[in-house]
């Protein structure tokens, strides 16, 4: 299924751009945005995002509940988008990534990218829900604003040849397509989200 979106070539943060659109009526139904830079990313707890025009791809998508449906916990939804992504690596590059918890990305020690889910609250719940994907997609010196952590980038796991095929849009719409799809699966069963994200997660290798 084909969602609409907007891109931009740089931006602040894809996040607060969808708030931004949100709350001037601009979206009103599942879609996303996309940039090629943002100067401002982020990820969990206010941590810096380095977003380099050309270097990774940048993502938000936005749930709008239908009217008198409100969403539930926001961390089964981050749990269903981490999932999402592993699935989506494994398909496009047939590369094995874990889940630090809670949704980071990471390809052995290193770390591929980040996940940040926000929702909105409305009087009777969760008036929309966006979720933030950045994923290093070329080699690049990141500043980091942790020590601890080393980056890594799909250019340097699956090298030039692996790299030959890629295309930043596809990779976009699948990942849109199967997040949407593990947030429905979340409404039927609850527990499958749960188990799956186990599955790939670092505490259980």
């Amino acid at each position: 299924m084909n969602y609409p979106y907007r891109y931009y070539q740089e931006i602040d943060s894809t996040n607060e751009e969808a708030k931004r659109l949100i709350s001037s009526g601009k979206i009103s139904e599942t879609s996303y945005i996309v940039a090629d830079s943002q100067t401002a990313g982020k990820g969990t707890r206010g941590r810096v995002w380095s977003s380099p025009e050309g270097i990774g791809l940048y993502l938000s998508i936005v749930h709008i509940p239908k009217e008198k449906e409100f969403f539930e916990t926001t961390t089964l939804y981050t749990l269903a988008s981490g999932v999402a992504c592993v699935e989506v690596l494994k398909e496009e590059f047939d590369i094995g990534i874990k889940l630090k918890p809670i949704n980071d990305l990471y390809f052995g020690d290193k770390k591929l990218g980040g996940i940040l889910v926000e929702s909105r609250l409305g009087k009777e719940g969760m008036s929309s829900l966006i979720t933030g994907i950045g994923i290093n997609i070329k080699k690049y010196d990141h500043s980091l604003d942790r020590d601890e952590i080393s980056p890594i980038s799909l250019e340097e796991i699956v090298g030039e040849v692996g790299m030959k095929a890629f295309k930043k849009n596809i990779l976009t719409d699948n990942l849109v397509s199967k997040i949407c799809f593990w947030y429905e699966e979340l409404c039927r069963d609850k527990s499958l989200i749960e188990k799956t994200w186990n599955k790939y997660s670092l505490n259980f290798v």
